[in-house]
């Protein structure tokens, strides 16, 4: 696929062309979202934007693809985690950079990167003028109860568990009213089901049969209300997080807490965190999984692992307020 300069032709001096992909069922007038954003364009004295729609068949790689054919400089998925999940599918292994301007429920990887998540205005004029930053991605491999194959890209989480479970029974009508809340109630809801014996192998270790309630996988480490559920997690540190919750009866949900509140330090056992490139985790019972929020299903094993440096994303340049705070390593 070739990079920017390679399809432009421009050395930087030439006006820039910028493509957005839309999810258009985030929105009420798309249209007046359309004006906006070659609005803000041409005050940056970028040239007039492609413009696609997702759909329900292609919710964003075919338009992906279709923007980078057509030679733009940026990239700019406008919807939730999933819509920025499949267009940066699309951009991995290019220089063409990534830019944010979240319209979802989570936001998370423009919440874990600190850029504007409630200005669209702020949040495309960031992606306009601001640096380009190489960040890793994820990738994961699940196994269906057919016993398919399946193999994504992620760029915040991925897991199997609680944490699906959540995402499968809010209401979207209750996550537009309430926000990231409306996952805590899910959660509450959900503390109460029955665990599923596991194998899980974290890195180069042997495998650790538990009964887990969830496995989550990183590659960013926070939640919906600033959760940090994997502290040590960093966008470009080339390593892969991982947060096995395993609590011991009703009353190793107290563990689970304190395991989370010390970053593993105590809570029984209830819970522990894991680092490295990769983590492997096969169900003893078909389990609900999920990939940057949204449900693949029920599985029967599920593996990730981080491709180092592999996406561009254009973030502040450094020293600009909030930069510091952004989940990187260095």
């Amino acid at each position: 696929m070739p990079t920017t300069a390679d399809a432009t032709g421009r050395d930087g001096g030439g006006r820039q062309r910028a493509g957005f992909v839309i999810n258009p069922i985030k929105f009420d007038d798309v249209d007046d979202v359309r004006r906006q954003m070659e609005r803000i364009c041409a005050e940056n004295g970028w040239d007039e934007p492609l413009w696609l729609e997702t759909t329900e068949e292609d919710p964003g790689a075919g338009q992906a693809r279709e923007v980078l054919d057509a030679g733009c400089d940026l990239v700019v998925p406008i919807g939730g985690d999933g819509t920025v999940r499949t267009v940066a599918s699309q951009l991995v292994g290019t220089d063409v950079p990534l830019g944010l301007v979240p319209a979802g429920t989570g936001n998370l990887l423009a919440r874990n990167l600190d850029l504007p998540v409630t200005s669209r205005k702020g949040a495309l004029n960031l992606a306009l003028t601001g640096a380009d930053r190489r960040v890793d991605v994820g990738q994961v491999r699940y196994w269906d109860t057919d016993g398919e194959t399946h193999e994504e890209y992620f760029l915040v989480m991925g897991g199997v568990g609680m944490d699906a479970d959540v995402m499968e029974s809010t209401d979207d009508e209750v996550k537009k009213r309430f926000g990231w809340m409306a996952y805590a109630r899910s959660a509450v809801l959900l503390g109460y089901d029955t665990p599923v014996p596991a194998s899980i192998r974290t890195g180069e270790d042997e495998p650790v049969r538990k009964k887990i309630r969830s496995v989550l996988f990183g590659n960013v480490g926070k939640l919906q209300g600033g959760v940090a559920v994997l502290p040590e997690a960093r966008i470009d540190d080339g390593q892969l997080d991982t947060l096995v919750v395993a609590p011991r009866g009703i009353t190793g949900w107290a563990g689970v807490v304190a395991g989370m509140v010390t970053r593993g330090s105590v809570g029984g056992g209830n819970v522990s965190y894991h680092q490295g490139t990769q983590v492997d985790v096969q169900l003893a019972t078909p389990t609900r999984a999920q990939v940057d929020g949204d449900g693949v299903g029920y599985v029967t094993r599920i593996a990730g692992r981080i491709v180092p440096k592999a996406l561009t994303v254009r973030v502040r340049p450094v020293g600009q307020r909030g930069a510091r705070r952004a989940g990187f390593a260095a």
